[in-house]
């Protein structure tokens, strides 16, 4: 018998329901951390590296966003990782587009509000202006606590000097979440 992940990686690992299916896509990029997770972090699309692994995040960009997070968020805190849409955005010749159409972020929803209730994060964390513009309500009603931060991949365009100043906005956000959730549990104790 599949645990409810198998099962969710088994119903989408295989989808056709947007052109980005057919524009060359290596891998369904589903997920990573634990479930379910105290904090789900949610970005916009795969870039090359997480086509060629199937998972979010571990590219340049992840690898910058996961030294974020070490800096703002405790070990025991349980993460997981996901996107808007599964399907790295390319044009029809196989250039990376900037970012997804509506109609593929529309048409991966229902994958994403699975795996936020498959999750039950306590928290959520939109990644990227994309991200904080196209999270689907239906998900934004059933988790109370919400982080927005830069895209690592927008802190890694930037000038040195901004680089910092957005860094630092991503550790207060993210602390200000852990904060937040902390205090309502036991006197500060994991949740």
């Amino acid at each position: 018998m599949l645990t409810p992940y198998q099962q969710h990686v088994h119903r989408w690992s295989t989808c056709q329901r947007c052109p980005l299916a057919h524009a060359g896509r290596t891998a369904v990029v589903l997920a990573r951390g634990k479930l379910p997770c105290d904090i789900l972090m949610v970005g916009e699309a795969p870039g090359a590296s997480e086509d060629a692994l199937g998972k979010p995040f571990v590219g340049p960009a992840g690898h910058l966003l996961d030294e974020i997070t070490a800096q703002a968020i405790p070990e025991w805190i349980r993460l997981a990782y996901t996107n808007l849409v599964s399907c790295i955005p390319l044009d029809g010749i196989g250039n990376k587009v900037s970012e997804p159409e509506a109609e593929c972020i529309r048409a991966c929803q229902p994958r994403l509000l699975e795996f936020v209730k498959l999750c039950q994060p306590k928290g959520i964390v939109l990644v990227g202006e994309l991200a904080e513009r196209n999270f689907p309500k239906e998900a934004a009603r059933s988790v109370e606590h919400y982080a927005k931060i830069h895209h690592p991949a927008a802190i890694l365009r930037a000038n040195y000097a901004m680089q910092s100043i957005m860094r630092q906005r991503c550790l207060v956000a993210l602390q200000g979440l852990v904060e937040t959730l902390t205090s309502q549990g036991d006197q500060g104790a994991p949740f």
